[in-house]
Order: C-alpha cells, then sequence, then structure tokens
C-alpha cells in the first residue's frame, strides 16, 4: 500500500519482506507507482515517482502504529481483522513493527497510462542508460517465450534486463496475485528468463482452512524477520 510518513510517499514492508530489505537500502533508485485503475480516481492518469529512497527500521512499531496503521486500515480492509483495536494490536503485535521505505528525494514524476485489464497489462521496469525508465504494456500472452510488447510510446529495447510485473486483486484485497516476467528487451518484445507467481485469481473466497495457513504463515514470516532484525543490532521491540 502506498502511505505518507509525514508527507513522505513510502511503503511499509512487514517483516516477512525483510529479505528484501538489502537491495532497496543499496539501491541508486527507486520508484514507487501507483498504476491500478482500480485504485486511481476517474480519468486520472497513473503516476510513478522516482528517486533516492531511505530504508528505516521500525522494529518496535511505534512509527507505524502512530499514524501509517490508520492509512494501511483505510486502503488494505485484510489488516482490520489483525490491528483494528488496541486489543488486536497487543495480540498481533508482529504484524506493527515494519520496514519504511521513504522515497524522500524524489528526482522526477511521471505519468502513466493506467493499467485496465489486470490479464494484459503490466509495469515495464528497466534502466535505458539515463536512469530507471517505466511503461504500462499489454501482451497477449505473457507466458510465451518472446513476448511481443504494446505501449503508447516506442519501448525501442536494446536488448538489456527488463522486468514485468502484474498483479490482480478481488474488490475487499483479500485475495491478491503478483507475477513477475524477467529476462531482455528488444525492441518491443522480451525474451523471458525467468518466471514467478501466476496471474490468474481464483474466482472463490478462501475458505477457514485457507485463511488460517496464510494468517500462520504471515506471523511465523514476520516473527522470523523481527528475529533477524534484532540479532543484527537494530533498535528492538518494546512491550
Amino acid at each position: 500500500m502506498p502511505l505518507l510518513d509525514d508527507g513522505v510517499p513510502c511503503v511499509a514492508l512487514t517483516y516477512d519482506h525483510a529479505d528484501l530489505r538489502p537491495s532497496l537500502a543499496a539501491a541508486t533508485a527507486v520508484a514507487l507507482a501507483v498504476t491500478d485503475s482500480r485504485s486511481l480516481p476517474a480519468g486520472v492518469d497513473a503516476v510513478a515517482a522516482v528517486g533516492r529512497a531511505s530504508v528505516v527500521d521500525d522494529l518496535a512499531g511505534e512509527r507505524f502504529g502512530d499514524d501509517l496503521v490508520g492509512q494501511e486500515l483505510r486502503k488494505y480492509p485484510p489488516a482490520r481483522t489483525l490491528v483494528d483495536s488496541l486489543l488486536l494490536r497487543r495480540e498481533n503485535w508482529w504484524y506493527l513493527p515494519r520496514i519504511l521505505i521513504r522515497l524522500d528525494r524524489v528526482g522526477e514524476v511521471r505519468r502513466l497510462t493506467p493499467r485496465r485489464d489486470a490479464d494484459r497489462d503490466a509495469l515495464l521496469v528497466r534502466d535505458d542508460g539515463g536512469g530507471l525508465r517505466l511503461d504500462v504494456v499489454s501482451a497477449a500472452d505473457w507466458t510465451a517465450p518472446v513476448v511481443a510488447l504494446r505501449a503508447d510510446t516506442p519501448l525501442r529495447g536494446d536488448g538489456g534486463p527488463v522486468l514485468a510485473h502484474g498483479h490482480d486483486h478481488s474488490i475487499d484485497r483479500e485475495r491478491w496475485e503478483g507475477w513477475d516476467v524477467l529476462g531482455t528487451l528488444e525492441g518491443d518484445r522480451l525474451t523471458a528468463r525467468e518466471r514467478h507467481g501466476h496471474a490468474v485469481l481464483d474466482p472463490a473466497p478462501p475458505t477457514l482452512l485457507q485463511r488460517w495457513r496464510r494468517a500462520r504463515a504471515l506471523e511465523r514470516g514476520c516473527r522470523r524477520g523481527i528475529a533477524s532484525g534484532e540479532r543484527d543490532g537494530t533498535v528492538g521491540r518494546q512491550g
């Protein structure tokens, strides 16, 4: 979820994503993009902010719990089952510690075409020699070895590495699937080298057992990441 930390664009990763911290901290440029048409007002372009990010470990969960948790509850309804009351926050304390990725040095804000078809549209990210370039692209078949892309502006790939990312979610955001295709881009053709995730969103609501397993996996992942962060000497959890 895109959030604002004292007016600064940020995301607040739970600690089951702690493995992303080193690469984010070392990145010379980071992009925060909102491209899903369902997350945008009618008639408004998608937007991407590109710049340098700072990474803040909030292992105590105090910074997230002060203001950011309210923003997340409004934007991400599934969080209400975990932290919608003081009692729940105490019981699910492991959900409050966050890795805050703050885009506090924005170099450029770009307008993009919104993604309207979750099966066909994706965000394409690459370094075009002048920094991060982002395009919203469309393809008829993302499973092909060589994917033909369409975009509003010519892509003119030079054979360099590229990442295509897409996702789909249910209206209540309880079901959320993301996928990536990594490869090289020559002109407007992406030669796939790796694929992660899948683009098919299960239309059926999760069962009680599936919800329980998902919640347990999230808790275990967060606890592991928090314990690792505490061992690394970052500020420990309080309370």
